[in-house]
């Protein structure tokens, strides 16, 4: 199997080249149904592949496994932009669907096992036995939610399945003691009371899930963590060392966090192309 900080280095170049893709010398373009299908098919895909071959598994067969569970997950994030209108029931499957597609993926070469974030921990279902574990990363963001100021919205939490926020605006619409209108923080979100945006917000929770899928975490950077944490915590750090890698690049290159970078740009692609409603 190849080794974590082996995968890192092709976490951090697929991130690179996914930036690069994204961005022209004077203008960021915008985000397609293609970048969209990269993140979601074509790189659960090949990080299935070249773990099957390091495994001495069939790549192709990894790879086709992966690319059913990634466009699983792909409509799982089609419908997210549209939750808000739409019922609680509407709103796990979207869920389910993402949780199912990404366990697939991730599960390709090898046994399958079943992860599902659900607030702040984590139901993994392998071998029919059932465990239930605290996240790192989702531990932590309800903490910083509430340190912030918000309070937890209990009724929008059940609904999406993840754990919501809420915090009084100001009369331009941004929340109190924010220049936000809304955001997230790794599967956790908050909102204003109405809950505006969630949608939005709801596909940075999905890419949550996603980027568990990969060896960018903080496990593969801080030595020892693994073996401390075992069996008893998950390091769902992906999704913020990845917002973290992306700002940075933002900060570099003079552009905007909050509209320049791949996983803002996915949101808004979207939000502006799958909020009609449903047929």
């Amino acid at each position: 199997m190849p080794s974590a900080r082996s995968l890192c280095r092709i976490s951090l170049l697929l991130i690179v080249t996914l930036v690069a893709m994204t961005a022209s010398h004077s203008k960021v373009r915008a985000f397609n149904e293609r970048d969209v299908l990269i993140l979601n098919v074509a790189l659960p895909a090949a990080f299935a592949a070249i773990r099957a071959y390091h495994n001495g598994e069939d790549p192709q067969k990894a790879a086709i496994q992966a690319a059913f569970g990634g466009y699983l997950m792909h409509q799982g994030f089609k419908m997210a932009p549209r939750m808000q209108e739409e019922s609680a029931a509407k709103a796990w499957q979207a869920k389910c669907m993402v949780n199912l597609g990404a366990s697939i993926a991730e599960s390709a070469g090898d046994k399958f096992v079943f992860r599902m974030d659900i607030g702040p921990v984590w139901l993994i279902a392998k071998d029919g036995d059932i465990k239930i574990r605290p996240g790192l990363n989702s531990v932590i963001a309800p903490a910083i939610h509430l340190i912030e100021g918000s309070t937890l919205d209990f009724k929008r939490s059940l609904r999406y399945g993840t754990m919501a926020f809420k915090r009084s605006a100001d009369s331009d619409g941004t929340l109190n003691g924010s220049s936000a209108l809304a955001y997230s923080n790794a599967n956790t979100f908050t909102t204003n009371g109405s809950g505006a945006h969630a949608g939005h917000e709801l596909v940075h929770t999905f890419q949550y899930r996603r980027d568990a899928m990969y060896p960018l975490r903080a496990g593969s950077f801080i030595k020892g963590l693994d073996e401390r944490i075992g069996d008893t915590w998950v390091d769902d750090t992906a999704w913020s060392i990845n917002w973290g890698l992306q700002c940075a690049w933002a900060d570099a290159t003079g552009r905007s966090k909050d509209f320049d970078i791949p996983m803002e740009k996915e949101a808004y692609y979207l939000e502006q192309r799958y909020r009609e409603p449903w047929r």
